[in-house]
């Protein structure tokens, strides 16, 4: 379903622009749509062209014209190719005309173009004759010649790499992130739990109804983010404070979230930062030279202590039209100068949209060269045992198609790339869409994902950070959690110890530790300071819980007792622990699954007279303290679903000898609770 809704508005300007076309003779619109080609008002002469070539089926020149328009159009590119043909048939005449409209006949570009048509709708073969066709009728130094030369190239790659293509599953983002307007670039958090990206959309209050970019009749470019709730949903997309009249597009986000960075089309293209504050985004600030430079900047991406960015510029010294270079921040705070990373990333053509894994380790970007399938394709590479950057990889069709594929970023873990793309059955002319990645790099690092929980009814407390310390170098990094949600995130390095301290106006509202081991892939540690005033102290003061899970773990609780003994008490912090994990695990998954054992030994019990009324009774007395427990904290209790309460006799059968055997004896005598 691709525009299956349009703006009223955008529906009268082009009804406009066909009817006052219709009302002109030939020669009064052929001559506008001249005029409206060069200054730029491309989407109008569009609608002139396509319409003299409708009313005028054997004038070559206006197929010709009306072939060239659909070509450069945003999201027309593939209907060219009737027009294109048709023009063909008429015939082409070197001594072409461009500026009247006596002239009937098409210029030798049509060749190229022709080329090209083809080559988006994937004839391959004859797109190749086409391109080949033009290289033997124009001169060397054609503008359109070395084209001509990558387009047959390309084409060539679409053959080899096209007929064996990538296993994949695309999942499109769906209708609460997508629009019927173009959607794409986006830039995820590293616990994808936000995504920026750009959207040509109309905004929720019109405000730019009847601002428009003239090249293509559509909206300028605007960033927004979704946010995920905790049961993982993507949130209602909220349009960024920080956009302007002009267009503002996503390039990155620092892993927490907190720090991003967007392109705007001023003064040739440029790259700001802004920070976010609370729930609003500082105004942007364009980065320092040598980052930005006369020349043009369409993209950079940070590293995860933002000291190191690789981005997109046009600048003298590189290979050929935009390249990657990349810049360290020196000791004083200003960045190096720009280094170019060489030919063997970087060619002849263009590049674009880098991106750079958390570990720094793989690097995806768009090129129009290597042995891309048509327009930019994304490629992938990673460094070598000596730090060097390896020779790109393409990373396969159909991620990449004959036509501009640019924006692709990957998940933390490496394991899936999020990208733009258009496709059949999108909710508009692009949309954004997520994969498992059939060949993820691996990624070593530790990513701590962490979460502060108000009690309920409350909101989270101004002042309140996060301090994260190396044991092992004493360095420490503060994070302020986000106002909305309490979420924060912090990058890892791992054959580290780590302790994090939580602070609320100034004191120590929890401490914990970890270890990140050496032979760690990537791991995720969540860690969660749940705000409960239920849980207070003999002097009346709240109880700061600090709570430790792996992604996926259960959380559990396992206590000994004593002969004949069978009380669970509050008191005890493994307990405290317990419920701390069982609240965390309702608020993000829902209903949580919870198996109790009650275990006897075999030493015989006057009291209770079977030792199995006694393993029962320690399973029944769990499920009633967790039952109370859960309502104290304000657990719903509809979310916890006791799945098993069974009562066991275990263990070595008595022989008088509990005394000389009482450890192991008290072995048998526990209860076990698991909650997943």
């Amino acid at each position: 379903m691709k525009f299956n809704l349009c703006l009223s508005i955008f529906l009268l300007a082009c009804s406009y622009q066909l009817s006052h076309a219709q009302s002109l003779s030939i020669n009064e619109s052929f001559e506008e749509a001249v005029r409206l080609e060069a200054e730029g008002e491309k989407r109008q002469a569009f609608d002139i062209w396509t319409s003299l070539a409708a009313e005028s089926p054997l004038n070559g020149n206006f197929q010709y014209r009306a072939g060239i328009a659909h070509l450069e159009s945003f999201n027309e590119k593939r209907g060219a190719l009737p027009f294109l043909k048709v023009a063909e048939e008429i015939g082409v005449d070197a001594k072409y005309d461009p500026l009247s409209v006596q002239e009937s006949k098409s210029p030798i570009t049509l060749y190229y173009y022709l080329g090209k048509a083809y080559h988006l709708n994937n004839s391959l073969d004859k797109a190749i004759t086409y391109y080949e066709r033009f290289q033997e009728v124009a001169p060397a130094k054609h503008f359109l010649y070395q084209d001509a030369v990558l387009g047959a190239q390309q084409a060539n790659s679409a053959k080899i790499i096209m007929a064996d293509p990538v296993k994949f599953e695309v999942i499109n983002l769906g209708s609460t992130i997508n629009s019927p307007f173009p959607d794409y670039s986006p830039v995820i958090s590293i616990d994808e739990n936000s995504i920026f990206y750009t959207s040509k959309r109309l905004r929720l209050d019109s405000s730019n109804q009847f601002i428009t970019d003239r090249n293509t009749g559509g909206f300028y470019e605007d960033i927004y983010v979704s946010y995920k709730n905790r049961k993982g949903e993507w949130q209602e997309p909220e349009l960024l404070n920080i956009n302007s009249d002009v267009h503002s597009a996503t390039m990155n986000v620092s892993p927490n979230g907190q720090t991003l960075y967007i392109y705007r089309d001023d003064e040739g293209g440029s790259i700001y930062e802004s920070m976010l504050v609370g729930e609003s985004w500082t105004e942007p600030i364009k980065l320092e030279s040598p980052i930005n430079s006369p020349s043009w900047e369409t993209h950079l991406a940070a590293s995860v202590d933002g000291n190191l960015v690789y981005f997109i510029s046009d600048r003298k010294g590189g290979q050929g039209g935009r390249d990657i270079w990349s810049s360290r921040k020196l000791p004083d705070g200003k960045w190096g100068e720009p280094q170019n990373l060489g030919p063997t990333l970087n060619t002849p053509y263009e590049e674009d949209a880098v991106f750079i894994s958390p570990d720094e380790n793989t690097l995806y970007f768009s090129s129009q060269g290597h042995n891309s399938i048509g327009g930019f394709d994304v490629f992938t590479t990673s460094k070598d045992n000596d730090g060097n950057w390896k020779e790109p990889r393409n990373i396969g069709f159909p991620i990449n198609t004959t036509d501009d594929d640019v924006f692709f970023v990957t998940s933390g873990d490496g394991k899936r790339g999020y990208f733009s793309s258009v496709r059949e059955q999108g909710f508009g002319e692009k949309d954004l869409y997520i994969l498992e990645l059939p060949e993820p790099s691996e990624v070593r690092l530790a990513v701590l994902k962490g979460v502060i929980i108000p009690a309920a009814g409350e909101n989270l407390p101004n002042d309140i950070s996060v301090a994260v310390t190396n044991k092992q170098t004493l360095e420490t990094t503060v994070y302020t959690p986000r106002a909305r949600d309490g979420n924060f995130v912090a990058i890892l390095p791992p054959c580290f110890d780590y302790s994090v301290e939580y602070f609320i106006d100034g004191n120590t509202a929890g401490i914990d530790s970890f270890n990140v081991d050496c032979k760690s892939a990537y791991r995720e540690i969540e860690k969660t300071l749940l705000l409960n005033p239920a849980l207070v102290d003999d002097d009346g003061k709240t109880v700061f819980v600090s709570t430790t899970m792996e992604v996926g773990k259960p959380a559990s609780f396992k206590k000994y007792f004593g002969y004949n003994a069978n009380e669970v008490i509050l008191e005890e912090e493994i307990f405290r622990n317990f419920m701390s994990n069982l609240k965390l695990k309702t608020l993000k998954q829902g209903k949580v699954e919870i198996s109790i054992s009650g275990s006897a030994s075999k030493v015989p019990t006057k009291t209770y007279g079977k030792n199995q009324i006694l393993a029962d009774l320690r399973a029944n007395k769990a499920k009633q303290r967790i039952s109370r427990s859960a309502a104290e904290m304000n657990i719903d209790p509809s979310l916890l679903e006791f799945t098993l309460v069974i009562g066991m006799v275990q263990g070595p059968s008595y022989k008088g000898d509990y005394l000389s055997k009482k450890d192991e004896y008290r072995n048998y005598q526990y209860v076990e609770v698991i909650a997943k």
